[in-house]
């Protein structure tokens, strides 16, 4: 029931969006690189992806592989394109991303420290595998509507041998023994490889950046996740902290390195989600 309501206060706040953006004022902000050359070093050697911003899209943590893939500050450095960002909710982002930053400090950075300092790293590393191959149907799904079928196809085998040689998925054999690569996509890439524009940036409370564009796509999305289909309600949703504290035990450090390195952390955050977000449906 609780899911029900949840879907569903979604859906109305996503309709209202939708229905009323004529009623903001579509101020338009380019992004740009914020930071020095001194800083983007800085960063370089901390890379940034959405899991150090509370895993505003579900994005799980593929430790064995290359975390360079993912530095959401590349594009400052190779591209000089830039691309425009409507920012008219910004006071209440800003009131969003105070709350999450105080609950980042307050509560998930320390339960974080605490659970990475007395958990084995081969254990945390297995569980990260086990949430990331559980989002199967929603890479899966996601593929599809792309027309990538080869790709569709090679998230099925991964699938099945990492959740069978590779025991539920906790060992990662299709990825290390097999040579198979995982595409990690979600409903707001495929709306943006049709060319759906972001809409205006939005944080929501919790979850991080987003855009209008994304957040309908995070709903979208949440059908296909197994977690959120877990009885009772309560459960569900201790599995899925469980998760973001363990793929935050990876992570430690690289918001704060953030922070310390922009000029204006709030607009770091907003021009880097958008970046690596364009970066991400673009590969």
């Amino acid at each position: 029931m609780g899911k029900t309501y949840s879907f569903s206060i979604m859906a109305v706040i996503v309709s209202v969006f939708i229905l009323r953006m004529d009623l903001f004022a579509q101020e338009v902000n380019p992004v740009a690189p914020l930071l020095s050359e001194d800083s983007l070093s800085l960063s370089s050697n901390n890379p940034i992806n959405n899991t150090a911003f509370f895993l505003a899209q579900g994005t799980q943590i593929k430790p064995e592989q290359d975390s360079s893939e993912d530095e959401i500050f590349e594009d400052y450095q190779n591209s000089g394109k830039i691309q425009p960002v409507s920012d008219p909710l910004y006071y209440f982002n800003y009131a969003m991303y105070t709350f999450n930053d105080v609950l980042y400090f307050a509560v998930l950075q320390p339960i974080s420290s605490s659970y990475k300092a007395l958990t084995p790293p081969l254990f945390r590393k297995g569980v990260s595998h086990f949430f990331h191959n559980l989002l199967f149907p929603v890479r899966f799904v996601n593929n599809l509507l792309q027309g990538r079928i080869k790709d569709a196809g090679t998230e099925i085998e991964i699938f099945l041998i990492n959740s069978t040689i590779g025991v539920l998925g906790f060992g990662q054999v299709a990825q290390n023994e097999f040579g198979l690569k995982t595409c990690d996509e979600d409903l707001g890439q495929t709306f943006g490889s049709y060319a759906i524009g972001n809409g205006f940036y939005l944080v929501l409370p919790v979850l991080g950046p987003s855009t209008l564009r994304d957040a309908v796509g995070l709903a979208g999305d949440s059908f296909l996740t197994p977690v959120n289909y877990v009885d009772p309600w309560e459960l569900s949703m201790g599995i899925k902290s469980y998760d973001t504290i363990n793929s935050l035990s990876f992570r430690l450090g690289d918001y704060e390195a953030l922070k310390a390195a922009a000029v204006e952390p709030y607009i770091a955050i907003r021009n880097a989600y958008i970046q690596n977000r364009e970066k991400k449906i673009k590969e």
